[in-house]
């Protein structure tokens, strides 16, 4: 579906409020946490900022709005409040601080209209800005524009102890989604290793759990690979492969590392697919699963008739 020309829309990603609020006027997202070209706000007659002001393209936001280009702020909380801020933890504090309430008295310099999703809102922001923008409240008139497709689920089941394979597998995590956008990626991993992986698109961060939830966890749900990397070290010349009959339980094809004690335990190509630790290599494989599910389907009921 084309989007509207004439709409654009400027956040942080994609987020609840965009995809609630603004998806049925299928504007014209852009995302402020990537380079775009900056003529594609000169273009438009309206440009929607979404909760923050980006103070990297304020001086952008003067320009426009003196080109009449109407400027509006959609705003879905109560952001402006001072009072608000004791009761909130400290790292949003800040970040509420520095993207929008410290614009509080300049806006009606950089906005032509604030948007609100509630009538109670839209007192609260007249009474803080002294009556001086024109504030709308603006219907919830979500339409679900997505389209079905294929969705691949690739996840890696090591724990936060696992510090090689950890830093290893990030590299292939990013090249994967890259070059393809039908993938989620699962890991668990602790709050130590959250800021670490953050960056990567579609990304499921699952906190660890204890032995009977995760065996749980894995009887009653299914992914389409599970990769196993295991680099040497000390420490892992002492491992052993069950890590095969997790892949397995989780109905999943399983990548597995060309090291002991992988390569003396899995068929390569039979109930499991061998490689040694090369990212490309990796990659390569990876497509090749997830674009033949026959291939999937052979090694996964090979790997099944080892644990039944």
């Amino acid at each position: 579906m084309s989007f509207n020309k004439n709409i654009t829309v400027l956040h942080n990603g994609l987020n609840p409020t965009s995809y609630y609020w603004l998806n049925h006027l299928n504007p014209n997202f852009l995302d402020l946490k990537k380079d775009f070209n900056l003529n594609l706000l000169n273009k438009k007659d309206t440009l929607i900022i979404v909760r923050y002001i980006p103070f990297k393209r304020i001086f952008n936001l003067f320009r426009l709005k003196k080109k009449d280009i109407k400027i509006i702020l959609f705003i879905d909380d109560d952001l402006l409040s001072f009072n608000i801020f004791s009761k909130l933890p400290t790292k949003y504090k800040l970040k509420l601080f520095f993207r929008i309430y410290c614009y509080k008295h300049l806006l009606r310099f950089l906005v032509d209209q604030i948007w609100v999703t509630n009538l109670n809102l839209k007192k609260k922001l007249s009474i803080q800005l002294n009556n001086k923008i024109k504030i709308k409240v603006v219907d919830l008139n979500f339409r679900d524009n997505f389209t079905k497709k294929t969705l691949h689920r690739i996840s890696f089941i090591g724990t936060s102890s696992h510090v090689l394979e950890l830093k290893w597998i990030k590299g292939l995590f990013l090249k994967i989604q890259s070059q393809r956008d039908d993938c989620l990626i699962e890991i668990f991993i602790n709050e130590k290793w959250r800021k670490y992986f953050k960056s990567i698109p579609r990304i499921k961060m699952i906190y660890p759990m204890d032995w009977e939830s995760f065996l749980l966890d894995t009887r009653h749900r299914n992914v389409d690979i599970v990769l196993n990397p295991i680099l040497k070290s000390e420490f892992n010349v002492f491992r052993s492969p069950t890590k095969f009959f997790d892949t397995t339980r989780l109905g999943a094809v399983g990548i597995y590392s060309k090291n002991s004690p992988y390569s003396s335990f899995v068929k390569d190509n039979y109930d499991g697919i061998l490689l040694e630790n090369d990212l490309d290599l990796w990659c390569k494989n990876i497509h090749y699963l997830l674009d033949n599910k026959y291939k999937r389907d052979y090694i996964y009921a090979n790997a099944n008739k080892r644990v039944r």
